[in-house]
């Protein structure tokens, strides 16, 4: 009963939440210049720069990842996010993959690294940045900022071993697979982004985490979430952490779901201080 009354919440929220972040993406931004980078011939292999015409210092370039399920959503359609970020006095880059179920992973994967590799090639890790890139993103961008981070082998293999990563920030993020599909018979979103029920292994951050080198990691959640359950995210976090660490945080909004933990872009979140105070001491 508490499942479905969380299911119903979630999707009573989803359009109004939807329509708000549409609306802060959309029209003029004065004080903002924003720029589209392609880097593929698929619509979706695209960046968006967000940034402020007066960078308050030098910081972390912020690399944010979209959520909807693998399935939807571009960089354009998180606009908000990346205004939210730049007039904070971040240079954000809203990255673009490609899109299941037309692509499989790991075009997903390899997509983000493809989109780094274009922000660098521009030049932006220079501008106002300290040469370093804070890997983010909500929902399934959770899970490629967390595959970014921390699989390695793929990193070093798309040319980006000497990355320099500030940190990792997942919101809402699919983090640990085996918590949150612990029969794949019934998993049928990790199964549509996969193409099948073989190498989840490849695709599930928890499998890169554990003895990976300590990232500056922050895992905000929602305690209601009904899509992606909070123990995920925590299961995450104590995989990364290991037995001496603690590099990696996990904070819950008690009172948040899913989709709603947007609300930490619209500063009406009370976890928004607590992200943007953690991101300001990388």
């Amino acid at each position: 009963m508490r499942r479905r009354s969380r299911e119903i919440a979630e999707r009573l929220s989803l359009l109004p939440l939807w329509l708000r972040l549409v609306s802060r993406g959309s029209g003029s931004a004065p004080g903002l210049i924003e720029e589209r980078i392609e880097f593929g011939p698929d619509p979706a292999q695209h960046i968006l720069i967000v940034r402020s015409e007066h960078p308050a210092g030098v910081r972390p370039l912020v690399y944010f990842l979209h959520g909807g399920s693998w399935k939807y959503g571009s960089p354009e359609s998180f606009r908000a996010i990346g205004r939210f970020f730049a007039r904070h006095g971040y240079i954000t880059a809203l990255g673009g993959y490609r899109l299941v179920p037309d692509h499989h992973f790991p075009a997903q994967r390899d997509d983000v690294f493809a989109g780094i590799a274009a922000v660098m090639r521009g030049g932006w890790f220079t501008d106002a940045c300290d040469g370093s890139v804070l890997l983010a993103g909500q929902s399934a961008g959770g899970h490629l900022a967390a595959l970014a981070a921390f699989d390695e082998e793929a990193r070093e293999a798309a040319g980006l071993g000497d990355l320099r990563i500030a940190g990792m920030l997942a919101v809402s993020g699919v983090l640990d697979f085996s918590v949150l599909c612990p029969e794949r018979s019934v998993c049928p979103l990790i199964e549509q982004l996969m193409g099948g029920r073989e190498g989840w292994e490849r695709a599930d951050p928890a499998h890169f985490v554990h003895g990976a080198a300590c990232i500056p990691t922050l895992c905000l959640h929602g305690s209601r979430d009904p899509l992606v359950p909070v123990e995920v995210a925590a299961s995450f976090v104590l995989r990364a952490n290991g037995t001496e660490g603690d590099h990696a945080v996990f904070m819950a909004d008690p009172d948040a779901h899913h989709s709603d933990m947007t609300r930490l872009f619209f500063g009406t979140s009370p976890l928004t201080r607590t992200m943007l105070d953690w991101m300001g001491d990388l």
